[in-house]
């Protein structure tokens, strides 16, 4: 480099200007100076480049709502993002968490899908202006498992693909607490959330903002007890509670979020009210309550901004004949949500899936029932009965679990429809039923992979099958807890626990 140079006046001189100006120029070649001073020593590799950026007072805590879990905290400065490099104290391979967008002032990351009672250090890796900052380990230590949790396994045949299976047990362990669980791709427990008094825990899903909604209370779509939606972050704490408002009961069978960019735009749920039906028709009685379902769109603040009422379009003449009558008009199973905007509604208690638009509320069509606007094609069964769990694939098909409640013999399967709504045809191109068959008529999910493979969830023997796009097995293990089959509403595959992305 070309050393700067400074000139010298004779004593008792000075150029044309001020002392001022001279002192300010002073000012600005010592900057100057001390610029390409640290540059020419950057040059030589003998110092490095200076940054404000600091990550001071460390700390590992068990996390109370997790004990798979620990809550790492740190005072940052200038910090942009950072993320928690973790190990056993006795010895294997570092895990990290991803990077999170951090600013300056107190931080906490958790640390999920940990051990239990057992000993980490934890280091903290941050980026901003400058070099990065990796700090020195401090220990962390697990917190000890439920007693009720320590016998639950997802364990069976075979090794899923890589990710976690987010799953609700309905048959809760006691009377005062209730789960909601994920397991990684071996089956062990890697996160849970335990509520006290709450109810019943339900349907579970990672939302599009990484964060899992599940639903608390103690109704299964029709009783006259209240309950609400939950939103967790990956430590476990309520972010917010949702609700339905058109009507007095939220229906824990589905909430969906929509995005704008990574914030959520719109939130999108059932709820049900309860009235007073004449069956004598039917044979029933001439004055029974019936739980009649609505669909509502909400704005972030929770203000409803649009609402379907089944009550408008189905009566009790569109169930199917059945020594019994059922609790509800049309029991509403799942909803997706198209490319266009429209809702498909799955009607388990009516065997019919609905496209209801969504502006007007008008269905478009009705696929199965009674009433089905399709020529079934190419299914040896003909159609489907007690359906749940409806998912629209990027190609428009609809891909469900054909429960089969009813039929003899009940054999639950998975399918996959191809719509065209010109011709007015379903043609049946995929299917999956398991060998031997398994019966499992009520709740339940089938979920399509990036990969190809598919999901299914069958509930009521506490199974979680993975297959392969030919009908492969890939995966097959069994929820359970106290070394019994514990039921669930859905077995539902995630990516993540820290962030959204498609499974």
């Amino acid at each position: 480099m070309t050393p700067h140079r400074t000139v010298r006046h004779p004593a008792g001189r000075m150029p044309n200007g001020t002392a001022g100006a001279l002192r300010t120029a002073a000012r600005y070649l010592a900057i100057a100076g001390a610029i390409l001073g640290t540059a020419c020593a950057d040059d030589a590799g003998t110092a490095p480049l200076r940054s404000a950026m600091r990550v001071a007072d460390v700390t590992a805590t068990p996390n109370p709502l997790n004990a798979l879990s620990v809550i790492v905290g740190f005072n940052a400065t200038d910090v942009d993002s950072a993320r928690i490099i973790y190990d056993r104290a006795d010895g294997g391979a570092a895990s990290s968490t991803p990077f999170i967008r951090v600013s300056s002032g107190h931080v906490r990351i958790p640390v999920v899908g940990l051990i239990a009672e057992t000993a980490y250090s934890v280091r903290v890796e941050a980026h901003g202006a400058g070099r990065p900052v990796t700090t020195d380990a401090v220990d962390a230590m697990t917190g000890a498992l439920p007693v009720e949790l320590r016998s639950v396994q997802l364990s069976g045949s075979g090794q899923a693909t890589a990710g976690y299976t987010l799953v609700v047990p309905i048959a809760a362990p006691t009377d005062t607490v209730a789960y909601v669980m994920a397991f990684d791709n071996t089956g062990r427990l890697a996160w849970y959330r335990a509520f006290a008094n709450a109810g019943w825990t339900v349907e579970a899903k990672q939302q599009r903002n990484g964060h899992i909604t599940v639903y608390l209370g103690r109704s299964y779509g029709w009783q006259q007890t209240g309950g609400q939606f939950v939103e967790l972050d990956v430590a476990g704490e309520i972010v917010r509670t949702f609700a339905a408002r058109t009507v007095p009961y939220t229906d824990p069978h589905e909430l969906r979020f929509t995005m704008r960019g990574d914030a959520v735009a719109e939130v999108h749920l059932l709820g049900y009210r309860m009235d007073h039906v004449d069956l004598s028709a039917l044979g029933g009685p001439s004055d029974t309550l019936i739980a009649v379902h609505v669909l509502e769109r909400q704005g972030v603040s929770g203000q409803p901004m649009f609402v379907w009422d089944a009550g408008v379009t189905y009566s009790p003449a569109d169930w199917p004949q059945s020594a019994a009558f059922p609790s509800d008009l049309v029991h509403p199973s799942a909803f997706a949500i198209d490319r266009d905007g429209d809702y498909v509604v799955s009607l388990q208690a009516i065997n019919e899936i609905v496209n209801v638009d969504g502006e007007s509320g008008r269905p478009r069509w009705r696929l199965g029932g009674t009433r089905s606007d399709f020529t079934m094609l190419d299914d040896p069964l003909g159609g489907f009965r007690g359906q749940h769990g409806v998912q629209v694939l990027e190609n428009g098909n609809l891909l469900f679990l054909d429960n089969r409640r009813g039929a003899v013999p009940s054999s639950a399967r998975a399918v996959e429809y191809q719509l065209d709504t010109d011709e007015m045809t379903a043609k049946l191109v995929w299917e999956f039923r398991p060998s031997p068959a398994v019966a499992s008529p009520i709740m339940g999910s089938v979920q399509r992979l990036v990969n190809g493979n598919t999901v299914l969830g069958l509930a009521i023997p506490a199974r979680v099958m993975e297959v392969d796009p030919g009908g492969g097995v890939v995966s097959d293990a069994t929820l359970t807890m106290g070394g019994a089959p514990a039921q669930f509403y859905r077995a539902i595959r995630i990516a993540s626990l820290y962030a959204y992305s498609a499974p």
